[in-house]
């Protein structure tokens, strides 16, 4: 009889130890009010009075508000809701954000290591109705989305070509779905943000920073108080890189990207294969694909966790 307690009472410490360890702040939001707060304790820039704090409305308002995008209504997107998007046993945090006078769509991620991590999945959705639901493919969460095409020559012809895609979450964004299996054998990638700086690396770990923001060069702290700097690199930094270019299919894409309006950024990426053939991108807008934008985000974030010193 004793026995039959203790393993009773091993067997509820162990369920409650297991659900305490798969519980996180997001399975404990219960209203919008707390969905507010927890992003704006996410993200600071959501609670600045500048341009007005973070606002989450009400599914009639935001629909009411998007009076050009149907699919907002058709769809039943959720002002905000809980589902384990990325499919890894946490819960995480879909929500439309009112913000800077626009709507657009968010995802916080519980990341492995228990800190948190926002994803801005669409803006401005009634520009161009680019919004996001859950959808189970296969046993797994993806999202669906619908995108438009942003190729210089589609936009140079005044167009607006919407298509549906699907986002899965992978090298720790979202991405679209690739079925195509490819292989490059790439010798090097360089990256350039808005003539503000340049970065490249090579498959021999080599990285090369350059600032062309020569203005403001003197004034730059930390990382960036160099013109120019050479740095040997973990060889994670390039292996992954290689690793999207080939997911994205990267040879396949359209050469330019824009979209239609001034003051956007423009971004310039550049991979050498070891065929000699160079591949070339200009993406004024930062909205070519979602996979092109997972690539300027990792290649920003190589800049800045390099020492250049």
């Amino acid at each position: 009889m004793k026995k039959r307690i203790i393993l009773y009472l091993f067997i509820i410490c162990f369920v409650s130890c297991v659900s305490a360890k798969n519980t996180n702040k997001i399975d404990n939001l219960e209203t919008t009010e707390d969905v507010v707060k927890f992003a704006k304790s996410i993200n600071p820039d959501f609670a600045r009075e500048n341009f007005g704090e973070l606002q989450i409305k009400t599914n009639k308002s935001i629909i009411t508000a998007l009076n050009n995008c149907d699919l907002y209504k058709s769809w039943g997107i959720k002002n905000w809701q809980k589902i384990d998007v990325n499919n890894d046993g946490k819960t995480d945090l879909l929500f439309t954000a009112y913000w800077y006078s626009v709507y657009s769509q968010y995802a916080i991620l519980e990341s492995e290591f228990g800190d948190y991590e926002l994803f801005n999945l669409s803006q401005n959705l009634d520009y161009a109705c680019k919004v996001l639901k859950p959808i189970v493919i296969n046993n797994k969460n993806e999202l669906l989305v619908n995108n438009y095409k942003t190729d210089a020559e589609t936009v140079s012809k005044g167009e607006t070509i919407h298509f549906i895609d699907t986002l899965t979450y992978k090298f720790n964004s979202f991405i679209e779905i690739n079925k195509k299996v490819v292989n490059y054998d790439i010798e090097h990638v360089k990256f350039i943000l808005n003539n503000n700086f340049e970065i490249e690396i090579d498959n021999n770990k080599n990285a090369h920073y350059n600032c062309l923001d020569t203005l403001n060069a003197s004034n730059r702290k930390g990382n960036f108080y160099k013109m120019e700097s050479r740095k040997k690199i973990a060889p994670i930094y390039f292996d992954e890189i290689e690793k999207i270019l080939e997911y994205i299919c990267v040879k396949d894409l359209p050469d330019e990207y824009t979209l239609d309006g001034y003051d956007f950024p423009t971004v310039w990426l550049e991979i050498e294969f070891k065929d000699g053939s160079i591949k070339k991108i200009k993406d004024y807008g930062y909205q070519g694909t979602y996979g092109l934008n997972t690539i300027y985000d990792k290649m920003k974030k190589i800049a800045l966790e390099i020492d250049w010193k």
